[in-house]
C-alpha cells in the first residue's frame, strides 16, 4: 500500500502535498544531524501521543509511555511540551531545555515534532486516520550545524543575514531540520498558484484569507510567535 494515498481515501489532495508528506516520513526515519533514525521515530511517536491528549489537563493524561531509553528524559519532556503545551514555552523553559540537550539537538527535535503535528492535523481535517509512523533506518548522525549564524534575540541562533521572514529561518541552525519543517510549509500553506514567499497568489484562498486563517489558528493554539 502506498503511504499517504489520499486519492484512495477519496480526497483530491495535490500530488505535491502527498509527495512532501512521504518525503518527510522518509527523512524522519533516517539519521539526521544529531539524532539517529530510531531516536527520530521515537520523537515522532512521543509527539503524536502527547498531541492526542492535548485537550486534557496534564494531571489527567494517561497512556504516555516512556521512551524506552532511546531519548533522554529532557528530550521526552521537550517533545511533549512542544506537541501539547506550547503555551508553556517561555525564555526560561527554552533556556533550560536547550542547555540540557544542546541547541542543535533541540532544533532537530522541534522540527520533527512540528512536522508530525502538521501532517497529523492535516489527516484529522480530512477525517482520515493518521499515517503509520515509518520504520527507522540504520545510520549515524552527521553532526551538521550551520556556520553563519548569530544571536538575533531569539531562543536559538539563526542564519544571519537572511533574505526572508524570521519564520523561514527559525530552525536554520540545523539545515536538515529547517528543510524538514519548511518543505511542508511551502506546499501546505501556499496555494497551487503561488509559493509561501509570494505576497499574492491565485487559488481557493487569497493570501489575505490564508493569513487571517493562520492568525486565528495561531491564536487558538496560543502560539507565542
Amino acid at each position: 500500500m502506498t503511504s499517504f494515498d489520499y486519492p484512495a481515501s477519496g480526497f483530491a489532495v495535490r500530488d505535491e502535498v502527498a509527495e512532501t508528506h512521504r518525503t518527510s516520513w522518509e527523512r524522519i526515519a533516517r539519521a539526521g544531524s544529531h539524532w539517529t533514525g530510531a531516536q527520530r521515530v521515537e520523537i515522532a511517536r512521543q509527539a503524536r501521543a502527547a498531541r492526542a491528549l492535548r485537550n486534557d489537563p496534564p494531571w489527567l493524561r494517561q497512556g504516555l509511555s516512556d521512551a524506552s531509553g532511546l531519548i533522554p528524559g529532557a528530550a521526552t519532556e521537550a517533545v511533549r511540551t512542544i506537541a501539547a503545551d506550547a503555551h508553556r514555552i517561555d525564555r526560561a523553559w527554552a533556556d533550560g531545555h536547550i542547555a540540557a540537550l544542546g541547541d542543535t539537538h533541540y532544533i532537530e527535535l522541534a522540527s520533527i515534532v512540528v512536522t508530525v503535528s502538521a501532517i497529523d492535523a492535516f489527516a484529522e481535517a480530512l477525517g482520515r486516520p493518521h499515517e503509520p509512523l515509518p520504520e527507522p533506518i540504520d545510520g549515524e548522525p552527521d553532526g551538521g550545524r550551520q556556520g553563519n549564524t548569530a544571536d538575533i534575540g531569539a531562543y536559538v541562533p539563526m542564519v544571519d543575514p537572511w533574505p526572508g521572514p524570521n519564520v523561514g529561518r527559525a530552525l536554520s541552525l540545523v539545515p536538515e531540520a529547517n528543510v524538514l519543517f519548511f518543505a511542508n510549509v511551502m506546499v501546505m500553506y501556499a496555494s497551487e498558484g503561488g509559493g509561501f514567499f509570494d505576497m499574492v497568489w491565485d487559488g481557493p484562498l487569497s493570501r489575505p484569507q490564508a493569513e487571517l486563517l493562520a492568525a486565528r489558528v495561531s491564536a487558538v493554539n496560543e502560539c507565542f510567535y
